[in-house]
């Protein structure tokens, strides 16, 4: 039975989000956290609200947007990337 516990435990753990930190934009504070490469979650820390997702991009775009305007998730994901609560990947593009 321990074996099946540590399983389950770890496949758990694996497929939970990263919290990257807070950012604090226009007098409210929000929750960023990881989802996949690149996409991050905003929570409204306030009421604990999903507001959002962006991706870090470049350009920062904004995937989902849900009860705040788009223009302030953007500078939300701004914010963020300034803060850097979010996590940069490097790429090189070979000829």
């Amino acid at each position: 039975m321990p074996i099946l516990f540590w399983s389950s435990f770890f496949r758990l753990v694996r497929n939970m989000s990263t919290v990257k930190g807070m950012v604090l934009v226009a007098g409210t504070t929000y929750r960023i956290t990881r989802v996949t490469s690149g996409v991050y979650d905003v929570t409204r820390i306030l009421d604990d609200v999903h507001v959002g997702r962006f991706q870090a991009g470049p350009p920062l775009e904004v995937v989902e947007v849900h009860t705040i305007q788009e223009n302030l998730l953007r500078e939300i994901g701004r914010a963020a990337v300034q803060a850097a609560k979010t996590s940069w990947m490097g790429r090189i593009t070979l000829p």
